[in-house]
């Protein structure tokens, strides 16, 4: 009878434990105020064929309508019916609560937590200002916001008013103004002496260049200069009752401002990973729909000419070719402009005198060896730099009525006493911070049939977008960047800062091994093959050395899926870092082909293919041997004529490679950036 009853006696007591400890656990457990939450698309127009709702994520095409002017913006009144985005929301309410929308772009971000992830997209109601606001008394909330451009409206990315000027006009005031300020104009004179170029070619380019870079008016939110990022983007809600609020950071209620020491915080990571998670009166939630968006950069709007980005004072449109020009209407809605090489002085072609076109097979291997010791004096020779066009709008043309972008490298069929090699590209005017660059083009052939190289280097590259403060890549803090110009590096001169950033696919015909003493050449290999190229693959880190691994000058190897690449850095201060892959010539006969550059904020990832979903990797970085740019960048293609020096070791001198007799012309079809 005794033990009996002291078994039941221990079994409610071990019941009781449990009662007691499961009542214990709920209390300490945070309760979520938030029931529902969920983006609401019913306003959006979907059409199932750009724009596509699936399984909870909703993939839509960036308009571009504005986009020069005012910056991406989603949805906008040609997406939604009002131009906002809207969510609906269920809340318990036995207290008085407050609620705050936050948005954040997932594709190209650093993980929550990282001393890096105030960089992160992230943003609220465009207006900073609005901080948390009242729940409803039934608890249903229903609002709006949009994507936006500067989201956290940080003054550096303020400026002048975007809207269209009279370029023209304001030069030569400019210049006239220059003139009668003799302290002034004295140093325009000397700078002319040093650039080797008349007074007044010195006083163009400087008056360009202080146009392009006037910022004294701070008073537009040019949203542009920090667009959303493409890629996918998440949606969270934040609750809290009155105490909790008063005890968050003001930087979290009003993203706008930064705390003095630490700079911005990103209000995901406090939330869900630091002082915030644990707050009582807080709660969380993020919606199951989340949105994709991607960037179509379409070649139907022509091609504007930025007279500032034009080195020489002689400006002229070159007429009949109505799509591409400076009209107001080009500045407004083109979304691409023609780019100007800066072509270095410190370099010459000393070109054989022959006018022929390579690529129609009638110059050859013998013909080119030949001419070597034909030609060996450099008396006999056209020195000469390469050329930019001195006729803008001319080599860049918008043909079938928009379905695409032609360049053109001249021929000189029409100037055989003064021939010359002229280089020709666009660049986009939208710039974007990461995202998967694929540019679809026919880029003319590099070899004809017997193998000859062109002289034509054909690039699709990334270049930074402004040289003024709000474009400035991250401070690097171990020795700094090796500056950029026109140098090799050597004298290693060091900043902190620095705009200059650039990633590069550039096809040329070179060997796929380095030259010797950096890597060994092996005796069977033939760098003259007839079909073969070498696609390199360059990211400008300008040598800063903050990666524990850094690779210094010399050879290193790196195997990415199972694949060995060898990068070089010609010596510790070069400002770049250069795989090379060898690549096949057929794939210029194609219709066109897709070059496609991956920039994440820890790797870059270089492709090519016949398709978006057929491409193969030829190349890849990551930030544990170099640094990631973290600027905004735009998008450039381009045909130009290299010095031979630039890709050693030599196989086909470009000196020894004759005038082209014929266009050589290249087409681009779309730059889509996702």
């Amino acid at each position: 009878m005794y033990s009996k009853t002291k078994n039941i006696s221990n079994k409610y007591s071990i019941v009781l434990f449990l009662f007691s400890t499961i009542i214990l656990f709920s209390s300490c457990k945070k309760e979520n105020s938030i029931k529902e939450f969920n983006l609401d698309f019913s306003n959006l127009i979907i059409d199932n064929k750009y724009n596509i709702l699936k399984d909870d994520t909703l993939s839509m095409i960036m308009d571009m309508t504005n986009a020069i002017t005012e910056g991406i913006i989603f949805p906008t009144p040609n997406q939604s019916k009002d131009g906002l985005l809207h969510f609906k929301a269920k809340v318990k309410t036995d207290e008085k609560l407050f609620y705050k929308i936050y948005y954040q772009n997932e594709s190209y971000k650093y993980e929550l937590g990282d001393e890096f992830d105030n960089e992160n997209f992230y943003g609220s109601w465009e207006e900073t200002d609005t901080e948390f606001k009242a729940v409803p008394a039934n608890g249903v909330i229903e609002d709006a916001f949009r994507i936006v451009g500067n989201p956290r409206n940080e003054k550096i990315y303020f400026g002048s008013n975007p809207e269209y000027r009279d370029l023209q006009k304001e030069i030569h005031k400019g210049m006239d103004m220059i003139r009668g300020n003799t302290e002034w104009f004295n140093s325009i004179k000397e700078k002319a002496k040093i650039s080797k170029v008349s007074v007044d070619e010195q006083l163009y380019r400087d008056m360009c260049w202080v146009l392009q870079n006037d910022e004294q008016n701070k008073e537009f939110n040019n949203r542009f200069k920090r667009n959303p990022r493409t890629g996918t983007y998440s949606f969270l809600l934040v609750v809290a009752n009155e105490d909790a609020l008063n005890k968050l950071p003001k930087e979290i209620k009003n993203i706008s401002l930064s705390d003095s020491t630490n700079g911005f915080t990103n209000p995901y990571t406090y939330f869900l990973k630091g002082k915030g998670k644990n707050l009582k009166g807080i709660s969380t939630l993020h919606t199951k729909e989340s949105l994709k968006l991607k960037a179509v950069l379409s070649t139907d709007n022509g091609v504007y000419v930025d007279m500032l980005t034009y080195p020489i004072n002689n400006f002229r449109i070159y007429p009949n070719n109505g799509k591409v020009g400076n009209s107001k209407e080009n500045y407004l809605s083109s979304l691409y402009q023609q780019f100007f090489h800066n072509v270095p002085n410190t370099y010459y072609l000393k070109n054989i005198p022959l006018v022929q076109d390579i690529l129609d097979d009638s110059y050859t291997k013998d013909e080119y060896t030949k001419n070597i010791e034909k030609y060996s004096d450099t008396l006999n020779r056209v020195i000469e730099h390469p050329y930019i066009s001195d006729y803008p709008a001319k080599t860049v043309r918008v043909e079938d009525n928009g379905k695409y972008i032609s360049l053109i490298n001249p021929g000189n069929k029409e100037r055989m006493s003064n021939p010359r090699k002229e280089s020709v590209g666009i660049k986009t005017r939208v710039g974007f911070t990461y995202g998967k660059f694929r540019g679809k083009i026919k880029f003319p052939a590099q070899l004809n049939n017997t193998g000859v190289w062109s002289g034509i280097t054909n690039a699709f590259w990334l270049i930074y977008q402004s040289e003024q403060d709000w474009n400035k890549r991250r401070i690097c803090n171990k020795d700094g960047y090796v500056k950029y110009g026109l140098d090799d590096g050597t004298k290693a001169e060091r900043t902190p800062n620095s705009n200059y950033s650039e990633i590069d696919i550039e096809i040329i015909k070179t060997s796929k091994y380095w030259p010797e003493g950096y890597q060994k050449t092996p005796k069977d290999y033939d760098a003259f093959n007839k079909d073969e190229c070498i696609l390199a693959c360059t990211n400008w880190d300008l040598a800063c050395p903050s990666p524990t691994n850094f690779f210094k000058g010399g050879t290193h190897n790196y195997k990415y899926i199972n694949k060995d690449y060898t990068y070089l850095r010609w010596y510790d201060t070069y400002r770049a870092l250069t795989s090379r892959e060898p690549i096949s010539n057929k794939i210029f006969h194609k219709e066109y082909y897709y070059y496609e550059i991956e920039w994440k904020p820890t790797e870059i990832i270089w492709r090519i293919g016949e398709s978006p979903d057929k491409m193969q990797v030829v190349g890849y970085m990551s930030d544990k041997f170099t640094v990631i740019p973290n600027n905004q960048m735009l998008t450039v293609i381009t045909q130009e004529y290299h010095y031979t020096e630039f890709w050693p070791p030599v196989v086909y001198d470009q000196n020894f490679l004759p005038f082209p007799e014929n266009d050589i012309e290249g087409r681009v079809y779309e730059v889509v950036v996702e």
